[in-house]
């Protein structure tokens, strides 16, 4: 069962290796549908980042990951992960290549913003941010944007995890991730919600208890998704990254989608 994971913002697809461990070591008994994870830098990531990233760009990013991880066995199930930002390209993808995917996964995702007045605010705040970065450098906005309000709650995170996370991080350019910032932050993305119900495959929302925003996001979103087997799953004592404040609870959850997709009679 090949799965495509999508990190969020300064993350790096090695993010997801302690919950992809996790999760295997809870499938063992299970060996015909064990994951095998693809977990690719985003654009704007990385030690040499893609510079273009554009919602067009990251969707053909997506798009070659996709044809990457293709091993031809049409059987087995082809499941897109996503976290935060990633959770916006997977969306973005998903919605626009519903074939491509026979399940969807998204940890504290936002389909977008709505209200125009508001996304341009958005913008605003973003360039200001880009241009925060450029004058710190990768390594002060990095101290900057562990402290913020959403992502503080990393601190949660088993220590060995997180010092490898910010380890990894250092790596980033500043180019990469303002870019980023300008490019695919939320006020430059485009408003997914009216498009939520044409995701005709089974979908996992994850979200943090002590997140309030992204719960309530999730929230709405379930009451719009089509397929029957598409749930909500709010995980206890976390906040903005549950699969890593939480991985055991969290993986738990994953298994019981991943089984519900490979046993389709259940």
């Amino acid at each position: 069962m090949p799965i495509l994971a999508l990190h969020g913002f300064t993350g790096c697809g090695s993010d997801f290796a302690p919950f992809a461990k996790k999760t295997a070591e809870l499938n063992q008994a299970e060996s015909d549908w064990r994951p095998d994870w693809l977990c690719p830098d985003l654009p704007g990531h990385g030690p040499n980042p893609q510079l273009d990233c554009s919602p067009n760009a990251t969707t053909r990013f997506v798009d070659e990951a996709l044809q990457a991880m293709d091993t031809g066995q049409t059987a087995t199930p082809r499941i897109l992960l996503g976290y935060s930002m990633g959770a916006r390209a997977a969306l973005l993808h998903a919605v626009n290549f519903t074939d491509c995917w026979d399940a969807l996964v998204l940890i504290s995702g936002n389909p977008g913003i709505e209200d125009s007045g508001v996304r341009a605010e958005r913008v605003k705040a973003d360039e200001s941010l880009a241009q925060s970065l450029e004058r710190m450098g990768v390594k002060s906005f990095l101290d900057f944007w562990q402290e913020t309000p959403l992502i503080c709650s990393q601190k949660e995170i088993p220590t060995a995890w997180r010092e490898t996370m910010l380890q990894y991080r250092q790596r980033h350019t500043v180019e990469g991730l303002a870019k980023s910032l300008r490019q695919f932050g939320q006020g430059s993305c485009p408003n997914l919600w009216p498009r939520i119900e044409e995701l005709s495959m089974p979908v996992c929302l994850i979200t943090g208890a002590k997140d309030t925003k992204y719960t309530a996001i999730a929230v709405r979103m379930s009451t719009l998704l089509p397929h029957p087997k598409s749930h909500h799953a709010i995980i206890e004592a976390a906040s903005h990254m549950p699969h890593l404040e939480q991985a055991g609870a969290t993986s738990e959850i994953v298994k019981d989608f991943f089984r519900s997709l490979w046993h389709k009679d259940e």
